[in-house]
């Protein structure tokens, strides 16, 4: 009876050691969890606050610009990285867009994935008046020497071959341009030719900005319009063309900011038109886009984008 007892107290302890370690397996499983759940918590945390925005504000000593100091018709500059409005003079009145129009067309261009060492002809159905690549009809160059005249030397028919050259007609062409104005956060742009050249291609200049800021994004577009000329060859290598850059301030050096990209714009039912990307050279890290509309010359347009440029790197911080 007593050996029977001894068994049955042996085989008591051997179950509750058994179940003690059960719980304490579960336990350490449960707290494993626990603590696996908190590090990818408290790590996607810290990605998200680390991928937030630096914000721009005000700095104590803030001044205003003078109005005489912007000459241009409107202007706008926003913070490329937010979208933010950092400086606007009648920044939502809606003028023609003028040959700004042209970055929206290369952005258009690219986006179908063209091999841009293919060659092409110029056509006479290129040909949209005003500005243009002076090159005979049925001249041969590589697809990328029409998008960098479209870009550099505002080129009116190189932009409108760029529609030809996309394999896209000319209604879906334009349609893809308004749609990019869209996403841009620009629905209120419109645009009828891939060129600039009728003044029913209309936008704000915050309208502007915000399509430039998008466009700019692609580093593409954004080394073309930065650089101060271009040269080709023509018919297989048995001629040259050169394109300048029609504004002088990819040409100029300036204390306060660097000129990462530019395009200018003319009508006469506007003026002069600049857009550009500035980045902050104190310490290479900001930037901005600065639109100009209806200045009186582009050098007028440059002096202008000049002062909101600096304006805006000394009286604005970002954190």
């Amino acid at each position: 009876m007593l050996k029977e007892q001894t068994i049955k107290n042996k085989e008591q302890r051997k179950y509750q050691v058994q179940k003690k370690d059960k719980l304490t397996k579960c336990q350490f499983c449960t707290l494993y969890f626990i603590l696996c759940t908190l590090f990818v918590t408290c790590s996607l945390f810290f990605v998200n606050f680390s991928s937030v925005s630096a914000k721009a504000s005000k700095i104590k000593n803030f001044k205003e610009i003078k109005p005489s100091q912007i000459r241009s018709y409107s202007a706008a500059a926003i913070d490329e990285e937010s979208g933010e409005l950092l400086f606007g003079k009648r920044e939502n009145e809606k003028n023609p867009v003028a040959s700004i129009t042209k970055i929206l067309g290369a952005y258009v261009f690219l986006s179908e994935g063209p091999d841009l060492d293919k060659t092409a002809r110029m056509e006479q159905g290129d040909e949209a008046g005003g500005g243009r690549l002076r090159l005979p009809v049925g001249t041969k160059a590589k697809q990328k020497d029409f998008l960098y005249a479209s870009l550099i030397g505002s080129a009116n028919n190189s932009a409108t071959a760029l529609i030809r050259l996309s394999g896209l007609g000319k209604n879906s062409f334009i349609d893809k341009m308004n749609d990019l104005a869209d996403t841009a956060g620009a629905p209120g742009a419109k645009f009828v030719d891939a060129c600039g050249i009728s003044p029913n291609n209309t936008g704000s200049a915050e309208e502007l900005a915000l399509i430039g800021r998008k466009v700019f994004a692609n580093n593409q577009i954004c080394n073309i319009s930065a650089r101060k000329k271009y040269s080709f060859k023509i018919n297989g290598g048995k001629g040259k063309k050169t394109v300048t850059h029609t504004s002088t301030i990819v040409k100029r050096k300036i204390s306060a900011f660097k000129t990462l990209a530019a395009k200018t714009g003319y009508l006469p039912e506007v003026g002069n038109n600049l857009i550009t990307k500035l980045q902050n050279k104190k310490n290479g890290k900001e930037k901005i886009i600065v639109v100009t509309m209806g200045a009186k010359s582009q050098n007028s347009a440059v002096q202008d984008t000049k002062n909101i440029g600096k304006w805006v790197f000394e009286n604005y911080k970002w954190e």
